[in-house]
């Protein structure tokens, strides 16, 4: 096959997939201090249309028929900087975030996400926190539970892992071994989890790696958390840097490209759900 069909095959692949591609509207709530003036306003914008912009890569990347759009983007005073205090702040519509579900169905926003520039989470500085591992089609389809803050400066990988776990994926069986009886793959699926090849030990050593809802776990393995493949688990996926058999998942405990996939309906309909509560 020459060069000219071949590129025509795969252009005729991607834009087959980004047809099927199922929307997901996000808005963005940030912290005042974010955009207290107009300059910036204008890097918060560009930097959150680029955390999108590399959100969907990753689903390119991994194989899933999602693709996020910001509906929209406001400011707020946020007056906490604790993790659980945000959440419960946004759960309750309260200390900025008032109305936030009505916004979000005004707006066609499946999810809200508030952006701060300081994030404790457990008392230590932190990336992001996630109302819930939602575990169930109810639980991934109810509007009421769709939300998260994120650290600013933690970019469009803290937006992924965080949107992961509103959709129902947790952080693996290898996070599990390294700090256990935390809950780290209980899922939508036993399948819908990270997926990473090492040990418990802290140092880096040769073919050692985590996808995106393995996270900052990897300092766990291998001392830091810089080894993180931009992609979610898929074993039908092959590279370089997935461990020494260049499989980036597992079927049974490391696919969160098909658990996404599989329900990429119901996160894109949240904004239904939200009109037809308040009805």
């Amino acid at each position: 096959m020459n060069r000219f069909f071949t590129a025509v095959i795969l252009l005729t692949i991607c834009a087959t997939t980004s047809a099927w591609a199922e929307d997901i509207g996000i808005q963005f709530i940030a912290s005042n201090d974010l955009g207290n003036t107009a300059t910036k306003r204008k890097i918060t914008q560009d930097a959150l249309y680029n955390y999108v912009d590399v959100l969907n890569a990753y689903y390119r990347n991994s194989r899933v028929a999602l693709r996020a759009k910001i509906m929209q983007i406001e400011y707020a005073k946020i007056s906490s900087v604790s993790g659980i205090d945000i959440i419960n702040d946004m759960k309750n519509e309260r200390n900025g975030f008032e109305a936030m579900f009505n916004k979000a169905q005004q707006y066609g926003a499946d999810y809200t996400i508030a952006v701060v520039s300081q994030l404790l989470i457990l008392g230590k500085p932190g990336c992001g926190r996630a109302y819930a591992v939602n575990q169930s089609v109810a639980a991934i389809s109810d509007p009421r539970r769709a939300f998260a803050v994120i650290h600013f400066f933690c970019g469009a990988h803290t937006l992924a892992h965080e949107l992961g776990h509103l959709m129902g994926l947790n952080h693996g069986s290898l996070v599990d071994a390294c700090n256990p009886n935390r809950g780290h793959t209980s899922a939508i699926a036993p399948y819908a989890n990270g997926y990473a090849v090492g040990n418990c030990d802290g140092k880096l050593q040769p073919g050692e790696f985590g996808d995106i809802m393995v996270g900052g776990n990897m300092r766990t393995i291998m001392g830091n958390d810089k080894g993180n493949l931009h992609i979610f688990s898929n074993p039908r996926l092959h590279d370089e840097r997935c461990g020494f058999n260049k499989t980036c998942g597992d079927t049974k405990t490391g696919d969160a490209a098909r658990a996404l996939n599989e329900n990429a309906h119901y996160y894109a309909s949240h904004t239904k759900s939200i009109t037809q509560s308040s009805q």
